[in-house]
């Protein structure tokens, strides 16, 4: 069905965002220590790129965790890494902030993604679906 998997990927984000908690979990933050967690979207102006991030987490630390969320039917391959480095590159955070990369994906990854040592963190959310059922 034409636009199926664009939607499964809408979808697939809406879930990940309700369960923002165990995303925290998995990264070893504390309630009390994240400033900002949403999507986050930083308009093209004539002297910065414009860049769209799935969820991005701002913790009183100075770190900025720069969430991929993706979902696919196939492992996720290594050309989400260039992906990803786009987007650091476009956005704009504040001075003295490190920004960490995390994969959140459904079905897998190939093992150049993980062998490129790239993320600080890859989430496999069916490890939390295996959780609930």
């Amino acid at each position: 069905m034409p636009g199926w998997e664009g939607v499964m990927g809408l979808q697939f984000e809406n879930i990940v965002s309700c369960n923002r908690k165990e995303i925290w979990k998995s990264l070893g933050l504390r309630p009390q220590d994240i400033l900002f967690e949403n999507p986050y979207f930083q308009s093209q102006t004539t002297k910065q790129a414009g860049c769209q991030i799935d969820y991005m987490i701002q913790t009183r630390f100075k770190n900025l965790y720069l969430c991929e969320i993706k979902f696919s039917h196939h492992p996720i391959l290594r050309t989400i890494i260039s992906e990803v480095n786009q987007k650091i590159k476009a956005l704009n955070p504040p001075k003295g902030f490190a920004v960490l990369p995390v994969l959140i994906h459904i079905n897998g990854v190939t093992k150049t993604v993980h062998d490129e040592n790239y993320f600080a963190n890859i989430i496999d959310f069916s490890d939390f679906l295996h959780k609930k059922i």
